[in-house]
């Protein structure tokens, strides 16, 4: 038996699982859940293809990759079972061709655990020191749809990246954590804040190719990452205030609030619009 309840209680249900060859017994229990609370940080977390994740503090998780890397694996294997009897109409498959895609379902298997173990590993990571995660609103289904015009193959491997990183479960993972920690998860609404459009110093808006891998602000010169610079403005809006910190420099603390000011006005003016209609 492998892994332990983090709290116990009287048992419920036992689900039994056949897969991959192996027997899995899924367990339930009523119980009354202790988490431990988290530390008095606040951080923004900006996902991506090319890191994984950057957050606001200018730290940045590397994509894992766990695909690419089984991907030879699973290309070696796929050519020579092309050399074997499928299924076909009323002919079975050969024991060797069932041989080669029972290897390929292991590995396949092996990478979603893998990612699965990565995953709560870095959730655990962000929520024990910080109360406060903002992060983005994303259309994942609307990120990972096919292309239908040109440049199919530059698609596919975007959504192999997105989906490798497995940012919807990543992004579930965090927020059921710390609130049970008793921590705050707040999502920006991206069309609104356009967090990698906006210099988190001043606040000005510029739009950026996804080849601009660094963020260079043309009105105060601020620069730096530009997955951070999208993490720190998101962190900016989720406060809704000046940041905290004791260092901050006076033109960091007027680009905060030329920033929230601007998210202010547009409010109002929605606002008086919805009035006079």
């Amino acid at each position: 038996m492998r892994g332990q309840a983090r709290d116990w209680g009287k048992p419920k249900t036992c689900t039994i699982i056949f897969k991959q060859g192996k027997w899995y017994a899924s367990i339930t229990v009523d119980c009354v859940p202790t988490r431990p609370q988290t530390d008095t940080g606040a951080v923004g977390l900006d996902f991506g293809t090319h890191h994984a994740i950057a957050d606001s503090n200018g730290n940045v998780i590397e994509n894992p990759r766990f695909v690419k890397v089984a991907q030879t694996k699973i290309n070696q294997i796929a050519k020579t079972s092309r050399r074997k009897r499928p299924p076909s109409r009323g002919m079975k498959a050969s024991r060797r061709w069932r041989k080669a895609s029972e290897s390929v379902a292991k590995i396949q298997s092996l990478v979603a655990r893998q990612r699965q173990d990565w995953q709560h590993k870095v959730s655990t990571q962000i929520v024990s020191c910080n109360s406060l995660v903002a992060t983005e609103k994303l259309n994942l289904k609307g990120m990972t749809r096919k292309s239908k015009g040109k440049r199919k193959r530059q698609k596919s491997g975007l959504n192999r990246s997105l989906l490798d990183v497995g940012i919807g479960n990543l992004k579930e993972l965090i927020k059921y954590k710390i609130t049970e920690a008793g921590g705050f998860y707040i999502e920006i609404p991206t069309v609104k804040v356009k967090p990698s459009q906006t210099c988190p110093n001043c606040g000005h808006q510029k739009k950026k190719t996804l080849a601009q891998r660094v963020h260079h602000c043309s009105e105060c010169g601020y620069q730096c990452d530009r997955d951070v610079a999208a993490a720190m403005v998101m962190l900016n809006y989720a406060r809704g205030q000046e940041l905290s910190s004791t260092d901050a420099s006076e033109s960091t603390s007027t680009g905060v609030r030329k920033l929230q000011a601007s998210y202010s006005n547009e409010a109002s003016e929605t606002a008086s619009s919805a009035e006079s209609g």
